[in-house]
């Protein structure tokens, strides 16, 4: 069947680009050969001649071919094909198949064919037309005898007889793989018809070349029976409207009855060229379309012969390349190593010494030279992350007519960072089933990192992430394994999966919790009602109990009511009216709102008793006044507390023994320093002990005095002999004042 292609049929067939050496199958297949490597003279300055041939190809379009003889060597056997046809039957055309490629003919693109047992194949198929007419005198082309109209190509065409026979074979088989497959059409040994012509048999047959659209027949045997149909053939290839066809010169009806052996005729398109060639250098830079050209070196460079070819019939685009090596032949060699690919951002140092002292160096980064040539200057620093091609050139000053190098391919690959991943939570609520979607970390994975650049796998092992196999199939969703948690490994990779680092994260499929909460006791330390508490600070841990900070939330509510609804949140720090108050705790998850938990906690608030700054306890000492005396601590209990009934009072030495409540002294307290000693006094509630002011109390020993000199005796007279009389003490004051004065 043909298809008249339109023209913007190109646009919308997609390209297929092949960049690698096919050998060819036959004649008519693509090929591109860049010829042997090449051994250039150093004393022609590294210079050598490179030819590259290949399969030039032409459109079909312009309908005109071009037809020549081609050297009888068939590529392909005549027996044997895997479709045989007519195996019994004379004069009828083969079921109708299809063509598994594109074949342009006369600017028709062919899809399918038939294939009749005179020697014939057709591209404008009739499924309900069987017979393959005989008869014919008339020349190519012809569009009014069925015989000749009903048929493209011409094998020859000749009045052939595979009914007369067990041992021919007409077939056809499709070979080899794209870009070069072909149909071949054979006829082996089939008897020309007629009792008198049946021992005479005819081996011929057809290629038919994709891509380049060339038609070949090969004929092994032509013999003549002059005695039927007066021994008529023709060969050649015609339209579909049967007013053009290409027929060898000596092969029409009209030069019958003609006999040939080991013939082979080629039928190429002569439209405009559908191919370009161009030589390339080891970068990919063009440097010539001439097949031949002549190229200098210095040590070994490669050059590419690129060919791509269109088929204009579907826009199909083939590119085949091959190479070659020229090599200087100097007295000395240089290697820079194999190319590198590196995830390292250092630099590189290359070393062109080959051994030889006093060689003049000269580097060059894609093709650019880093400097005059320098004698000794072996060495070339590649700065990190400067990708590209690194060469060099070594010669003799002395004779610097030949030129060696080598050249290295440097890549610097980015080095991938696997930003940190967070942890996945779907809550287990009896309705999901614990289905994650690991890719949501993509982003985190890759931060700031560019995304075309890089791949994503994640795993379930390290060794497995480290190694990039067995990623997990359906990342968007993975089943959990092994509930409530499971750790998941994450690989980023450059584009080559050279260049890698890897994470690691926890799914977890689990409700959520809060708590359990402990109760507060606290103090009122300035007696003002109310405590201030930062509940972040406070209770956000023991609310979350080992589940990420960065998953869930935390909010402190009034009720039950407001904890559920998620309402009236407490703000933070919170004011709690003493003596005791309930707040209610909820926890929820971060990306499912509607997964959480709640709890509640009684915060009781105790008053810190209020304190009065005692006045100093004083004593007289004892003679001789050393400035000890025994102190009744406890007698300053009413002016510190003021008889509050929650306070219990102890006495400490020190600040630091009131604040820890140890070591309390006992009443009475003898003073360990002379004279004068602070002591602190500790005022707690006896309800909560935590709940404490400490007040300094001075402790003072005054001296007591002394009478020292003696005191005259104090004589009265017993007038009326009782022997009792009456003494004014104070009679004695000034004496005894005068003492201690004095």
């Amino acid at each position: 069947m043909k298809k008249r292609y339109p023209t913007n049929l190109l646009s919308l067939v997609a390209l297929l680009l092949f960049s690698y050496n096919v050998s060819a199958q036959g004649p008519g297949s693509l090929f591109v050969d860049a010829g042997p490597d090449v051994l250039a003279d150093c004393a022609t300055g590294g210079c050598a001649d490179i030819t590259a041939t290949f399969l030039e190809t032409f459109d079909t379009s312009g309908l005109t071919y071009g037809v020549s003889s081609i050297p009888y060597n068939p590529p392909f056997p005549f027996n044997g094909l895997a479709n045989s046809l007519n195996p019994n039957i004379d004069d009828a055309w083969s079921a109708v198949d299809s063509l598994p490629f594109d074949f342009c003919f006369f600017g028709d693109l062919e899809t399918e064919f038939q294939v009749g047992s005179n020697g014939v194949i057709r591209f404008d198929v009739d499924p309900g037309d069987t017979t393959n007419a005989w008869a014919f005198t008339q020349d190519l082309p012809n569009n009014t005898n069925p015989t000749l109209g009903e048929a493209n190509v011409f094998t020859p065409v000749h009045d052939i007889d595979p009914s007369a026979s067990n041992s021919e074979e007409i077939g056809y088989e499709v070979l080899g793989a794209f870009p070069n497959r072909v149909l071949v059409v054979s006829y082996f040994e089939v008897p020309l018809f007629s009792s008198a012509c049946n021992s005479l048999l005819a081996t011929h047959m057809a290629v038919f070349y994709e891509f380049s659209n060339v038609v070949e027949i090969y004929i092994q045997d032509k013999p003549t029976c002059t005695t039927w149909n007066s021994g008529n053939a023709a060969v050649g290839i015609q339209n579909d409207a049967g007013d053009t066809a290409y027929v060898p010169p000596g092969r029409n009806t009209s030069d019958s009855p003609w006999t040939t052996n080991n013939e082979a005729w080629s039928f190429s398109p002569t439209g405009p060229p559908t191919y370009v060639f161009g030589w390339y250098d080891a970068l990919g830079n063009f440097i010539s379309n001439s097949p031949t050209i002549n190229v200098c070196v210095s040590g070994t460079e490669t050059f590419e012969a690129r060919v791509t070819w269109t088929n204009t019939c579907n826009g199909e685009t083939v590119t085949l390349s091959d190479f070659v090596e020229v090599t200087s032949n100097a007295p000395f060699t240089v290697d820079l190593g194999p190319d590198i690919t590196t995830c390292s951002s250092g630099d590189i140092i290359l070393d062109a010494d080959p051994g030889i002292p006093d060689l003049s160096y000269e580097w060059f980064f894609n093709g650019v030279s880093q400097g005059p040539s320098t004698i000794n200057d072996n060495t070339f620093t590649v700065i990190a992350p400067n990708s590209g091609n690194y060469s060099v050139e070594v010669f003799d000053p002395v004779d610097p007519t030949c030129i060696t190098g080598d050249a290295i391919l440097i890549d610097f690959l980015p080095q991938p960072i696997a930003n940190t991943a967070v942890d996945l939570f779907i809550c287990d609520d009896g309705v999901n089933m614990g289905i994650f979607d690991l890719t949501l970390n993509d982003a985190n994975v890759l931060g700031g990192q560019n995304p075309a650049d890089f791949n994503i796998t994640y795993h379930n092992t390290l060794l497995d992430a480290s190694s990039g196999t067995n990623p997990i199939a359906t990342p968007t969703a993975y089943l959990i394994v092994t509930p409530p948690v499971e750790t998941i490994w994450v690989r980023i990779e450059d584009l080559t999966g050279t260049c890698s680092d890897v994470d690691d994260f926890l799914i977890q499929f689990q409700p959520a919790t809060a708590g359990p909460m402990t109760d507060v006791v606290t103090c009122d330390d300035d007696a003002n009602g109310f405590v201030t508490l930062d509940l972040i600070v406070l209770k956000n841990a023991e609310a979350l109990n080992g589940q990420s900070p960065g998953l869930y939330s935390v909010s402190y509510h009034p009720s039950q009511a407001d904890a559920d609804a998620n309402t009236n949140p407490h703000p933070n720090p919170y004011d709690v009216t003493a003596p005791s108050e309930t707040i209610f705790v909820r926890v929820e998850n971060n990306a499912t709102p509607s997964c959480y938990a709640t709890d509640s906690f009684v915060v009781d608030i105790f008053e810190s008793p209020p304190v009065t700054n005692p006045t100093p306890l004083e004593v007289c000492d004892d003679l001789p006044n050393d400035g000890f005396a025994d102190f009744d601590l406890t007698s300053k209990d009413l002016e510190i507390a003021g008889g509050n009934p929650i306070a219990s009072i102890t006495y400490h030495t020190t600040f630091a023994n009131a604040q820890a409540g140890i070591f309390a002294l006992a009443s009475p307290y003898t003073n360990t320093q002379a004279g004068f000693q602070t002591v602190f006094a500790r005022v707690e509630n006896i309800n909560n002990p935590d709940c404490f002011n400490i007040v300094p109390l001075d402790l003072v020993v005054n001296d007591s005095p002394a009478i020292t000199d003696p005191i005259s005796d104090y004589f009265i007279c017993d007038n009326d002999g009782d022997g009792i009389e009456i003494f004014d003490l104070t009679s004695k004051d000034a004496e005894i004042l005068n003492i201690l004065v004095n």
